[in-house]
């Protein structure tokens, strides 16, 4: 899981979208998994800032139907298809729900959902915690380990500095379209003064190295 942090204007959303063949480079070559973008459509899916944007029917179980309509697979292969990504996405409850009257987070599952029923090797996340409470991260959080348990790689936009300190693998920072520097999050986030943490910015001189609460809370109770 990389995370890609950086401010407004960077080129965080420029760079998947190039990923994923949505976009075009004026300049310089794209290789994604040996091929060009537009190579590899299949193995590669986008889940944008608005997951509303792929929805397209009135249930999600229809939406998630939908995806699969053009696939040259038997009724039972489309079917095993969405109960697998409904169940890894914790919305089996949700199927009979309109997809633009579900929350925010619930939201952003459905849509993960109907991306993840077409098997792709790499998922590109562009802000996927936006509007998401507490709870929703943590089994969001939960459900992209599964993911990248499973050999998936996953490459997440986002401005939440704290949950990427909590669940990234790497973080790489954007400025004026370059990657200045990719690191494992504690090293990232306790080496930088300013975008960083706020558990770190209360804790460092205190818990030098510190950069979640969890973290701060644990060298606290020792």
């Amino acid at each position: 899981l990389l995370a890609i942090l950086g401010g407004n204007g960077t080129g965080k959303s420029t760079t998947i979208g190039l990923i994923s063949g949505v976009n075009r480079a004026y300049r310089g070559k794209v290789s994604v998994l040996g091929h060009a973008p537009q190579e590899v459509l299949s193995r590669v899916a986008l889940l944008p800032q608005d997951p509303q944007t792929l929805f397209v029917k009135n249930t999600v179980e229809l939406d998630l139907a939908e995806a699969l309509s053009g696939l040259p697979l038997s009724k039972e292969e489309k079917n095993d298809r969405i109960c697998k990504a409904t169940s890894q996405t914790r919305i089996t409850h949700l199927l009979a729900r309109h997809p633009y009257d579900l929350s925010g987070g619930e939201q952003q599952r459905a849509a993960l959902a109907k991306l993840l029923i077409l098997k792709p090797r790499i998922l590109l996340l562009d802000e996927p915690t936006k509007g998401m409470d507490a709870a929703f991260k943590e089994e969001f959080a939960a459900i992209l380990k599964e993911l990248t348990e499973e050999g998936k790689t996953i490459v997440l936009v986002s401005h939440d500095v704290e949950f990427c300190a909590e669940y990234a693998d790497l973080c790489a920072m954007f400025f004026d379209g370059s990657v200045l520097t990719t690191e494992p999050p504690r090293k990232f986030f306790s080496g930088n003064t300013f975008y960083t943490t706020a558990a770190c910015r209360m804790a460092r001189r205190v818990f030098p190295g510190a950069v979640t609460c969890q973290e701060v809370i644990r060298c606290c109770r020792n």
